[in-house]
């Protein structure tokens, strides 16, 4: 009981030098620091509304109204704007759609773009024996990290050579696809 007691009275001490004017400091700075962080939430989401809208015109009003008017590039207020072509697609997050993606991609000969990675944790002094198991590493009872993956870039650069040449490629699978961009650039 001792204990608590000790606390509140070290508690109570804290306080001693609280003054009517240093609390109402603190409160208007505890204030301003929350002021200033929902300040931060609301320009990051102002940024990202704007960012999105600049895709609109980027990716869709600009490309139809260019295509329209038989245009692949103006200039516009010393601004040239030119179309080109993107390429979108994503490995799946979901682990089962993941493997099917990977097994996609070997099933139409694109194994070699599959990287691989294969992780083992030794303790403290074990560099001989990782060193020895590494050809062996299952037999040995080791527990392992394996890492399967295709690089981004990669993974665009295959979607569009692939759709570009009518070949084989499940978009679904990866969220693929290909489309205009505008290009603006500055004088």
């Amino acid at each position: 009981m001792t204990d608590i007691l000790d606390t509140i009275v070290a508690d109570a001490e804290a306080f001693e030098k609280l003054t009517t004017e240093g609390g109402r400091e603190l409160s208007d700075l505890i204030r301003q620091a929350n002021d200033v962080g929902q300040a931060v939430v609301n320009t990051e989401e102002a940024i990202k509304s704007l960012k999105k809208t600049r895709d609109k015109y980027l990716y869709e009003l600009l490309p139809a109204k260019m295509a329209e008017l038989g245009m692949d590039k103006v200039e516009v207020d010393g601004n040239t704007v030119s179309l080109t072509t993107f390429v979108h697609a994503l490995m799946p997050k979901d682990p089962m759609q993941k493997d099917l993606a990977i097994q996609h991609l070997r099933s139409i000969g694109c194994g070699d773009f599959i990287k691989n990675q294969l992780q083992v944790s030794f303790g403290l002094s074990q560099d001989n024996e990782a060193k020895a198991l590494q050809d062996d590493l299952h037999k040995a009872g080791h527990d392992t990290t394996a890492r399967v993956w295709v690089e981004p870039m990669t993974l665009k650069k295959l979607v569009k050579e692939r759709l570009q040449a009518g070949q084989e490629f499940d978009t679904e699978l990866f969220n693929a696809h290909i489309g205009t961009v505008a290009k603006i650039k500055g004088a």
